[in-house]
């Protein structure tokens, strides 16, 4: 059957970036991909959840995820992130553990519906594995879901155990759908997270930096519940490879803000590196150093108060004393 597109539906149309069904509509998901065309068909009207959700028949925490997939994308800014200048996206903090290992998108090359039939006569742990997951996320596994995760085993190099750790990960913090997965998948697998051991290590730091950013997000006051994964990964280096505390991390928002006009994740790493070099640890230790450095330059304002008057005293002792009468 042909197809054709009705040309009455030209007299009234909205423009959608074409970097997103470029590079993200294989794996977007519906509340993704609902959320997108309700802001660009109302896109001179403020972007309220409670509204989206209410229009697409989504759960507003499934809107605010889809909100900021959109900002990870590079198709909206938000307060609470840099603004991105399209269409390269925000680059990621390289810790000191993190392999630079680069993985391709699962996206370009799919294997056949054949190919996967054969993969699960072949390997009964792969066929064993649709089943179980098909169990914890309480859905059917479409083709293009049953690509996406043998592509992760095949492609990315996850064990099947791995896999099921990761994806209990994602469900347990709500976001289970096949997209998400394949991200973290991908990940996962940059960083040869390749045994039980390290999966579970990873999630140990994944849920240690949710925490983080929850006890942050409330005295910051930014409504996200969740990070974008630019900012999971500064969350990373503070908190796991400098050993920062929560108040830390607020400290330096603060002097961020004292600085910036906009929130920048930027800026307060370069904040928290200085005060790690100089091994401020606590605020007490912060402040401390803010008031050495007070009476430092007090000190040197003192010192050079005190030249000016006695160069101020030799030249007057210099000068020829008046007499009257004479």
């Amino acid at each position: 059957m042909a197809y054709t597109i009705n040309p009455a539906v030209f007299g009234s149309m909205f423009a959608v970036p074409s970097q997103v069904v470029d590079n993200n509509l294989k794996l977007a998901s519906a509340s993704q991909l609902k959320t997108l065309l309700w802001v660009f068909r109302h896109a001179s009207e403020p972007i309220d959840p409670a509204v989206i959700s209410k229009e697409i028949n989504y759960a507003e925490s499934d809107v605010c995820d889809a909100l900021t997939v959109l900002c990870e994308w590079g198709v909206l800014n938000s307060d609470s992130t840099p603004v991105k200048k399209m269409p390269l996206p925000e680059a990621p903090v390289m810790t000191a553990t993190e392999k630079k290992k680069e993985l391709p998108e699962l996206a370009p090359v799919k294997p056949t519906y054949e190919q996967v039939a054969a993969r699960c006569t072949e390997s009964p742990e792969i066929a064993h594995m649709f089943s179980d997951i098909e169990q914890l996320l309480g859905k059917t596994l479409g083709y293009d879901s049953q690509c996406i995760l043998l592509m992760m085993h095949d492609q990315y190099g996850l064990p099947v155990e791995v896999i099921y750790m990761l994806i209990s990960y994602c469900v347990s913090i709500g976001k289970a759908n096949l997209a998400y997965i394949a991200k973290v998948g991908k990940t996962w697998g940059e960083k040869e997270i390749d045994t039980i051991e390290k999966a579970d290590e990873q999630i140990k730091t994944l849920n240690l930096c949710l925490g983080v950013w929850k006890q942050f997000a409330t005295l910051a006051g930014i409504p996200n519940p969740k990070p974008t994964s630019s900012q999971a990964a500064y969350l990373n280096t503070w908190t796991v490879e400098l050993k920062f505390s929560v108040d830390m991390i607020y400290l330096a928002y603060e002097e961020m803000l004292d600085h910036s006009g906009k929130i920048s994740f930027a800026y307060m790493n370069k904040v928290l590196m200085n005060w790690h070099e100089k091994g401020l640890k606590t605020p007490e230790d912060v402040e401390k150093d803010k008031q050495a450095f007070r009476e430092k330059n007090q000190k040197k304002k003192d010192t050079d108060t005190s030249y000016d008057m006695a160069e101020f005293n030799r030249r007057a002792e210099s000068l020829p004393v008046y007499k009257k009468g004479v």
